[in-house]
């Protein structure tokens, strides 16, 4: 089970005795955990009693397996959770293969990981006993229509569909970002109740929309000198060029999807659909796939994964000068 479908309702998903949350995008892991949790433990409970965390790397088997197995005494349940438990599972896979087969009634076993293969017998028994969660980062339609969800449950605001989808553009996939995006959101409307479209790019926008589109529509149209020259004035706010770089290529990938649709001989709107293009970007989707040419825009993946790797240590470049080479890149004049 995805963790975006495991939270949308917790409380639908019947208790089970193991739980393996697993997967890299933080947020969802800790918001899993604390799902988790809430379901298991009424609000009254001590949490401190009847929860208990282990480090994986540091954890015994012994310790982890007993306070699963003591039986509560403020609490209906006990909840032991194994945070970073790659290390832990590694080492004692043939007896957490013992203990899922036969587990505890009273303890709660929550393994916390970020890989978890579902072909070993652990996670065979696991799915069989208890519940595997995924938490990855989630597509975008999954991602909207959550946002959608949240903005109601959580926050008691209506987000407009075509809202949230323009906040997923501008902010990324980052689950973490947007949820505090739909709070900063619904303050701002406030009894309004309403979030639009021109809501998201007013306070959303501002910076992203400069960020991402402002740089790359120069960049993909040709004109590296002011590309350059809005890169300058990013960085000197204070922008990281990690975050604008995770930003660019969610456009630009975006852009390489459309392409690869159009050398398909798919018709251009219907590429841009697809590929998740806004319709009133159809028009600039089209310039930048002629200023590019198809085999720029073919090696646009292999381009953003050089330079992703450049930023994280695989170039001696200052990692200003990394993006500035990226731009270049994409503004120099077509080949082809």
């Amino acid at each position: 089970m995805h963790a975006i479908d495991f939270l949308r309702n917790p409380a639908k998903v019947p208790v089970k005795p193991v739980y393996a949350v697993f997967g890299d995008d933080a947020y969802l892991r800790t918001e899993t955990l604390g799902a988790i949790a809430r379901g298991l433990l009424p609000a009254e409970e001590d949490d401190e009693l009847a929860i208990r965390r282990f480090a994986g790397d540091q954890a015994t088997l012994a310790d982890v397996l007993d306070e699963v197995r003591t039986l509560p005494f403020f609490s209906n349940r006990r909840l032991a959770i194994v945070e970073g438990a790659d290390p832990f599972v590694t080492a004692h896979r043939r007896e957490l293969e013992a203990y899922v087969e036969h587990p505890s009634e009273s303890g709660i076993l929550v393994l916390s990981v970020k890989v978890w293969t579902s072909t070993t017998r652990l996670a065979k028994l696991v799915d069989r006993t208890g519940l595997a969660v995924e938490c990855k980062g989630p597509s975008e339609r999954e991602l909207n229509a959550w946002l959608v969800h949240l903005a109601r449950s959580r926050f008691n605001a209506v987000l407009e569909d075509d809202a949230a989808r323009l906040m997923i553009e501008l902010v990324g996939p980052e689950a973490g970002l947007l949820v505090s995006e739909v709070e900063k959101l619904s303050i701002y409307v406030g009894d309004r109740g309403k979030i639009h479209r021109d809501d998201v790019a007013r306070m959303v926008g501002a910076g992203r929309i400069e960020k991402v589109w402002t740089v790359l529509d120069a960049a993909t149209t040709g004109r590296g000198d002011l590309a350059l020259e809005y890169l300058d004035r990013l960085i000197t706010s204070g922008e990281h060029p990690v975050g604008l770089l995770a930003a660019m290529s969610y456009s630009l990938l975006k852009v390489y999807h459309a392409g690869h649709l159009r050398r398909a001989r798919v018709d251009l709107r219907e590429a841009c659909r697809v590929a998740g293009i806004f319709p009133y970007a159809v028009e600039k989707t089209q310039q930048q796939h002629a200023h590019l040419g198809p085999s720029r825009v073919d090696r646009l993946p292999r381009l953003l994964l050089e330079a992703d790797l450049d930023l994280k240590g695989s170039s001696l470049l200052e990692p200003r000068t990394v993006l500035e080479r990226l731009l270049i890149q994409l503004s120099a004049p077509r080949q082809d």
